[in-house]
């Protein structure tokens, strides 16, 4: 594992891709204290506190990961915050959004790209460690409320990610795996509200996954859809 330690910068992902683009073949992890740029899904900015407050990283994975690629993560991010936060309840929201008493704490964003002629896998991940002495009034999330650097804490992430990507590259979406994410994850059983972009809308109930890690929606007319992406939101 080979972590780059930035001050500051615009983005993470900015930042790897910036780098592959130059030849690098060897950095793992991009981190910064400060990042003032971030993105989430769909372009929306995403706030980050500065460190010791939040974690900002990219990880950088070779080769390109498969369909499950944002499930694996989620996984991952509960396996390395689950021995953090005690008997606090954590769950995860489908596809990769880490709730903490039903708030999100993190969020995950993947990619899959070519560049400097790698085929690589980037997954940008922004946590919330513990406040600052001023929170936006209009702040919204979730903190873990722990003492661990973002440094010790990107290190635990890749821990628990690596091991994780090495098995699904051998085995594939195991049954294991499988089970373990829907044992996790709030979304399914619930009735959910699929925003495909405004002013689109659909309830229905979120029965199932498929093979490639998609969600199963059964509409209120009886009608199943498959979900790639969009908003989902909890019709309750």
């Amino acid at each position: 594992m080979t972590l780059l330690h930035l001050a500051s910068a615009t983005s993470t992902m900015d930042v790897a891709r910036q780098r592959l683009e130059q030849g690098d073949t060897t950095t793992t992890i991009v981190l910064t204290d400060a990042q003032t740029a971030g993105r989430g899904r769909h372009n929306r900015p995403w706030i980050t506190f500065d460190a010791p407050y939040g974690h900002a990283a990219t990880f950088i994975i070779r080769p390109q990961v498969g369909p499950h690629f944002p499930l694996l993560v989620a996984l991952a991010l509960y396996d390395a915050v689950q021995p953090l936060i005690g008997s606090q309840n954590l769950a995860l929201k489908w596809p990769n959004d880490l709730l903490l008493n039903g708030q999100k704490a993190a969020g995950i964003l993947c990619e899959n790209i070519t560049a400097g002629g790698q085929e690589v896998s980037l997954v940008g991940i922004g946590l919330n460690i513990r406040p600052p002495q001023n929170v936006p009034e209009s702040f919204q999330g979730a903190f873990l409320n722990t003492d661990i650097s973002p440094e010790n804490l990107a290190k635990s992430i890749w821990a628990c990610m690596e091991p994780m990507l090495t098995l699904y590259a051998k085995q594939g979406w195991t049954t294991a795996l499988s089970e373990t994410y829907v044992q996790r994850c709030v979304t399914l059983g619930q009735t959910i509200v699929w925003q495909r972009g405004q002013p689109h809308e659909l309830t229905g109930y979120a029965r199932s996954l498929t093979k490639d890690g998609h969600l199963e929606l059964v509409a209120e007319d009886g009608t199943v859809h498959v979900i790639h992406s969009g908003e989902i939101f909890d019709k309750r």
